[in-house]
């Protein structure tokens, strides 16, 4: 994977100063078919990008898998424009893309109204990379990820209870990739709830909360493609998240 520096120091900036304006200078226009939402936690999925099929798993899976558990209003887009103008309509917003450039200056607008209304984010996998810079993973991440293991089979832990955690055993194996989170000393604090380690090995967060603002904020290290969404414990851990984040 690759680290992407965008222009967004800007909205570290906005957000801690929790002031509403544009992100960057200037702003683009683009006109989008807005979504028909549902009854119930409304909740956007945001993909896209390279390394992953974000089309089979994180839309049509993560996309039935919660309607499976009766949250049923649900959309999925890969498109920047989209996700700022479907934002304010959703209750979670559930980001696992790594696309570059994606940081426009509606995005940072969306993401700035989103967090400051105290909304439910989950990030998945990706979204716990460097992908847009230092702004995005110290405030919204705590920390991040810059390498990891190649897929393969590692042992997760739980370390805390919480309701993101419930139903899981205290320990599981699972086969994924073992992304290496390291914390930002200076990012916003991180709450572990559990760990994923090989035998011998370092021990890194996998499932944490994020303090910031009134945002919910879960991170999940895991869900690279069909290996850990096939493990019932991914199933379980997603979807306990995702209501979590949305209050339910």
């Amino acid at each position: 994977m690759k680290n992407y520096w965008m222009s967004g120091v800007a909205l570290a900036g906005l957000l801690a100063a929790a002031q509403i304006r544009p992100c960057l200078a200037q702003q683009t226009n683009r006109a989008v078919a807005p979504f028909e939402w549902g009854t119930g936690l409304k909740v956007l999925i945001v993909g896209g990008g390279w390394a992953h099929d974000y089309g089979t798993w994180d839309n049509k899976f993560d996309t039935a898998l919660l309607q499976k558990a009766g949250i049923t209003s649900v959309h999925y887009t890969e498109d920047s424009a989209v996700t700022a103008s479907e934002l304010p309509h959703a209750d979670v917003l559930l980001l696992s893309g790594n696309q570059p450039k994606f940081d426009t200056p509606e995005f940072c607008q969306a993401i700035t109204n989103f967090i400051s209304a105290g909304k439910g984010l989950v990030l998945l996998h990706s979204g716990s990379w460097y992908n847009w810079g230092n702004w995005w993973n110290s405030l919204l991440v705590g920390g991040g990820a810059r390498d990891h293991d190649g897929v393969g089979p590692f042992a997760e832990t739980i370390i805390k209870s919480h309701p993101v955690t419930h139903g899981l055993p205290a320990t599981f194996n699972i086969s994924d990739e073992l992304y290496h989170i390291v914390p930002d000393p200076a990012g916003s604090p991180m709450e572990v709830l559990a760990q994923a380690s090989k035998p011998g090995g370092q021990k890194y967060a996998s499932v944490w909360l994020v303090h910031y603002g009134k945002a919910r904020i879960v991170c999940i290290a895991l869900g690279h493609d069909g290996f850990p969404r096939r493990s019932p414990e991914f199933s379980t851990l997603l979807t306990n998240a995702v209501k979590w984040a949305g209050q339910q």
